[in-house]
């Protein structure tokens, strides 16, 4: 039975199964994985756009409103696994499991902002008015919004990318090394840190990795960074904080 205090250490209200929590957690962060699959796939069957029109029509496709669709409410969700996972090691550090969360919260805020910009403005709204406009001009200044969209989604993805990169840090030193089931966690994080410091990186000038190989070998980098942490999630248990 999961004592009072261990529930109080992971920030979990009276009477909860921390268990059930981390349960949830890690089925969402399969369910992550799986949708990060379905996006590799969608990719993967549409053809590189030959021009501006084309790019702003092809994200208007079924599939592709799908696949920003769950990758939008799978931001709620990936804000929910890091609450469960920071809150797990809230009692050993409350300091560092705090500020580690606000990093995921703060990527979790940015990544639903821009990705609902994206979905209804420039997947949904714009290409309906492309479609619509008769003039030549106006089709232009319409793609000159979706290319002023993508300089300023492409900005904004450095602090988007930063502010995660300094909680996954926070959560490799939120716990210890003993017991064992922590290192599946710190190895997931281990790999979220170098990963994200090269994308980092290219804001310097500093490119470590082509984006075109980046692109290519990312869905792998996905499934062996998020699934120890689906491991260590359903395996730790309350009192291995």
């Amino acid at each position: 039975m999961t004592s009072p205090d261990s529930r109080s250490a992971a920030l979990l209200p009276p009477g909860t199964d921390a268990q059930a929590f981390r349960t949830a957690a890690g089925g969402l962060v399969l369910g992550y994985v799986a949708v990060q699959a379905f996006q590799a796939y969608v990719f993967g069957i549409f053809p590189a756009p030959a021009s501006a029109g084309e790019e702003l029509l092809q994200g208007a496709a079924p599939l592709h409103v799908a696949r920003s669709s769950l990758m939008l409410v799978w931001m709620f969700a990936l804000t929910f696994i890091s609450w469960v996972i920071c809150a797990q090691g809230m009692r050993r550090r409350p300091l560092l499991a705090g500020a580690a969360f606000l990093g995921f919260f703060m990527f979790g805020l940015f990544e639903v902002a821009l990705r609902s910009v994206e979905l209804f403005w420039t997947q949904i709204q714009l290409p309906a008015e492309y479609l619509r406009a008769a003039d030549p001009a106006l089709r232009a200044a319409i793609l000159d919004k979706a290319a002023t969209f993508q300089s300023i989604q492409h900005a904004l993805y450095f602090p988007l990318m930063f502010a995660p990169w300094l909680g996954s840090i926070g959560v490799f030193f939120l716990f210890p090394g003993t017991p064992r089931i922590h290192w599946a966690l710190k190895a997931g994080m281990a790999i979220a840190i170098v990963r994200t410091a090269v994308r980092l990186l290219t804001y310097a000038g500093i490119e470590l990795m082509s984006t075109a190989f980046y692109e290519k070998v990312y869905f792998l980098m996905v499934v062996v960074e998020f699934l120890p942490k689906a491991y260590w999630l359903f395996r730790v248990g309350d009192d291995q904080g």
